[in-house]
């Protein structure tokens, strides 16, 4: 029987896939935060931020008129996001009639 040597148990988690889904979620939920703060006040809670790839930023809306609405303003919006993320070149709206606002 051939003796495996030992691992340092912080080597293992920090390479974990665990970790970097908990790493990427914290990246999501911190820049939903900042973006709270920079779109106008009566977006506030009835949006979340789901995904950033590729310089798409995902957003997900409670209902169809919230939906409808950030369509009829998302050059507007997509400026304001761009002033503190400029690598951010396209919104994508996705309905979940699920959400509940907190």
């Amino acid at each position: 029987m051939k003796i495996q040597p030992l691992k340092n148990i912080t080597d293992i988690l920090e390479n974990s896939s665990l970790t970097k889904l908990v790493q990427r979620s914290n990246e999501i939920n911190v820049l939903n935060f900042k973006i709270q703060q920079i779109l106008p006040v009566q977006y506030r809670n009835v949006y979340r931020i789901i995904n950033l790839y590729d310089n798409l930023l995902v957003i997900e809306v409670q209902n169809a008129t919230i939906r409808q609405g950030f369509l009829l303003q998302q050059s507007m919006l997509l400026d304001l996001i761009q002033t503190d993320f400029p690598h951010i070149t396209q919104l994508e709206l996705k309905l979940n009639p699920n959400f509940k606002s907190v």
